[in-house]
Order: structure tokens, then sequence, then C-alpha cells
């Protein structure tokens, strides 16, 4: 069994300024360094320690993962998974949040999008596949908003695309051979 923490990258100016930015590989800004790296400190609050951290290769990611060693005061290795970068939002990319944007994103109406359907598919295939490359440890995996709501929408009855992850959120899992346990989710550890 893997116990799995997904946590949601740091603020980019994109999400300050509520901006899709899907795969436009935007840095941190200050506030996101800040945000990774005291979810580092907390993780070493709360005692809550891993055996590897995987991030996505996306800029926002895996500059919230180191952030995060930094916090915690290790210097362990940032595994690269590929699989983990952002949504696909075709030509939502680069355009102002909105109740247009919800209404298309849930539908699939977004031109060159991944669909719901494709995303849960590819996040699900990637969470099994990175759970028997790395057998019975504890993950952090470093990712983004619509990664980690595909799992959720998929397996939280009250959770949908439109629901608000924070910035560095934290979501616990667990996953036994294809089954997949939701602990706890979208737990903000800058309260």
């Amino acid at each position: 069994m893997n116990e799995i923490i997904l946590m949601r990258h740091g603020q980019t100016e994109a999400n300050k300024n509520f901006i899709v930015q899907g795969r436009m590989d935007n840095p941190l800004n200050e506030v996101g360094l800040q945000q990774a790296f005291d979810t580092g400190v907390y993780f070493v609050n709360h005692d809550i320690s891993f055996d590897m951290v995987i991030s996505s290769p996306m800029k926002r990611a895996y500059t919230t993962a180191r952030q995060v060693n930094k916090g915690m005061l290790i210097h362990r290795p940032i595994v690269m998974d590929k699989s983990l970068i952002e949504r696909n939002f075709g030509d939502y990319d680069g355009k102002k949040i909105t109740d247009d944007y919800y209404y298309m994103v849930q539908r699939g109406l977004v031109p060159h999008m991944e669909t719901n359907e494709e995303l849960e598919s590819r996040v699900c295939s990637s969470l099994h596949d990175i759970c028997r490359r790395y057998p019975n440890k504890k993950l952090l995996i470093v990712t983004h908003s619509h990664v980690i709501k595909a799992l959720l929408n998929k397996y939280v009855e009250e959770f949908t695309y439109k629901t608000n992850l924070h910035n560095c959120s934290l979501s616990r899992i667990r996953v036994n051979d294809e089954t997949v346990e939701i602990v706890d989710y979208n737990v903000n550890p800058l309260k």
C-alpha cells in the first residue's frame, strides 16, 4: 500500500490574477515561494515525512517541491514525472477565470482542451503507475490543481472541478493495488 500526499504548487502571478495557466510554464511568485517553504515547516512540525518526493516537471511544481525540502531542512532528491503536468486547457490557456470558464470546462466545450474523462484517465493511470514503480512507499506528489481535482472529482461525491483548491493544499490518499481511498483533502497547511 502507498500513502500519498498530493500537494498543489504554491502561488504564481497567474493564480493571483485568476488566469488559467494550464501548460504555460509559469514560475512561483514570492508569496508562492514562501507558501511552499512554510508547508515544509508544517510537515516538520506535524511529524510528517516521506520516502520520496515526485513532482510535475513544470517550474511552479518543481520549485514548490524544492522549497518544501528547504523548509524541512532536507536535501531529498525530487523525481520528475511528466505525467503529472497540468491539464491541457486548449484555447482557454492564458484567459481569465469566469463563470463562463467553469461552464465550458465542466461540459467539455473548450476547443482543444483535455476532457474531464481524458484527464481523469491520465491521472488515475499515472497514479497507479507511480505506485507500481515505488511500492509500499510514503510519497509526496507535487502537482497542479486540475490533476488533483481529477482524482477528487472521481472519488469524492461533493467535490467538483469548480471547488477551490488552495495553493499548497494537501490531500491524503491511500492506494492499495487498484483501490484508491481518499483520507482527507484540500487541507490548508498555511492557516
